[in-house]
Formats: structure tokens, sequence, C-alpha cells
């Protein structure tokens, strides 16, 4: 018997080192941080809503779509003056899909015309729509208005 609760105190204390050993701190990221990334995603998502829409000429099938989509902040997070910005950005976009599909007959057949989803991708993957929104969060100011 006491042979048996000496192993069970063994056991005990061999298990509360290990898990000593294997616990990792948690770290959450600052507040900063997360008002951060809701601003930016949201900046990049107005834009891909704006220029999917532009794009297809503010189409029926792409406003339902939208519609449908739940993606992103309930809350106002971006700044009048951001919109404003979003919508020059998706007007210089579209004028260069136009001039590209100008440039179709170039192309291989079946490639000829807009090609909305090829751009939208290049500008999502190079990051630079992105580092604006960086920037203009820094600009905004919304950290300072929470407090």
């Amino acid at each position: 018997m006491i042979f048996m609760k000496k192993i069970l105190q063994v056991l005990l204390c061999l298990n509360v080192t290990i898990l000593m050993f294997s616990c990792k701190t948690i770290r959450l990221p600052s507040e900063k941080a997360q008002w951060k990334s809701i601003y930016v995603n949201q900046f990049k998502l107005t834009y891909f809503r704006k220029v999917l829409l532009k794009s297809y000429n503010n189409s029926k099938a792409i406003n339902e779509i939208i519609d449908l989509d739940h993606s992103g902040f309930t809350e106002p997070v971006l700044t009048t003056d951001d919109y404003k910005l979003i919508d020059s950005l998706v007007e210089a976009e579209n004028e260069k899909m136009k001039v590209d599909s100008t440039d179709g007959d170039r192309r291989a057949e079946g490639s000829q015309g807009k090609r909305p989803f090829d751009f939208i991708l290049k500008t999502l993957k190079d990051r630079s729509l992105e580092k604006l929104a960086k920037c203009r969060f820094k600009k905004a100011g919304l950290l300072d208005k929470l407090k």
C-alpha cells in the first residue's frame, strides 16, 4: 500500500513536470493589432466588392452575390476618405481592364474581353493594396478615437 502511494506520487510529479514544460504561453494580439487587422481586411474586402461591381457594370447577378455574402465587419470601420480612395482605385482598375480588353485580339482565342478576376487577383497578390490599407490605418487615427 505504501509502495503504491509512492508510485502514484512519483507519477503525479512526473505528469506535472511534463505539463509544465509542454505548455506554451498564449499571447493575445494587442488591441492595436486587432483593429489594424480588421481595418486592413475591411479595406481589401470593400475594394474587392467595388471592383467586382464596377468591372461587371453593376450587374444584377454580382449585386445578388454581394447581397448574399456576409463577410466583413458589421460596424463601420473605414472612413469617408477611405471609400473615396477605394472608388478612385476601382475606377483606375476598371480603365486598365478596358484597355486590356481592347488588346484581346492579340491573346489566345477565348481570352478576349475584360478579365476582372485576373486583375483583382494580381492586385491582391502583389500586396500593394494591403500596404496602402496599413498606411491609411495609421492616418485614420482610429485608435485615438477609441480611447
